[in-house]
């Protein structure tokens, strides 16, 4: 049975809407910027850098309470974008440079780096929400 990606969210934000694994807080690293980053898994292929154009895999969960508010595996299509092109949230464009293609990281990043004060609500994501994403660097090129 095939299931459109937008029933495929819808289904796994009914089923989602507790913790997700994650590392525990100790783990992760704390950057100038706020942000903070646990490598899950390091990769081994090419690196990311400003113009590299990035295929990934994502879930992401509002911080404050778990819930699930997109997923590009519920959706069955990576996401991919030219890093350092501005087509990012800010988390997006400082977490993910200089990472290697198969690396699996899980990111924990502040409002004011992700959509501020004006939040998505379309998407379910409320003013001043702090993000937590897990991600998998697919492709580097």
């Amino acid at each position: 049975m095939k299931v459109s990606a937008s029933e495929g969210l819808s289904q796994q934000s009914k089923k989602i809407n507790k913790r997700p694994q994650l590392a525990i807080d100790e783990a992760f690293k704390t950057g100038k910027s706020g942000i903070k980053i646990y490598i899950e898994r390091p990769g081994h292929g090419e690196k990311t850098k400003d113009g590299s154009h990035v295929k990934v895999h994502y879930e992401g969960w509002l911080a404050d309470n778990f819930k699930l508010f997109d997923s590009s595996r519920a959706k069955r299509s990576p996401f991919e974008f030219d890093l350092g092109k501005g087509s990012l949230i800010k988390g997006w464009e400082i977490a993910l440079k200089d990472l290697r293609q198969g690396t699996k990281l899980q990111i924990k990043i502040p409002s004011k780096l992700a959509y501020g004060s004006q939040g998505v609500p379309s998407m379910g994501i409320p003013p001043n929400a702090d993000l937590i994403f897990k991600i998998e660097v697919l492709k580097v090129s």
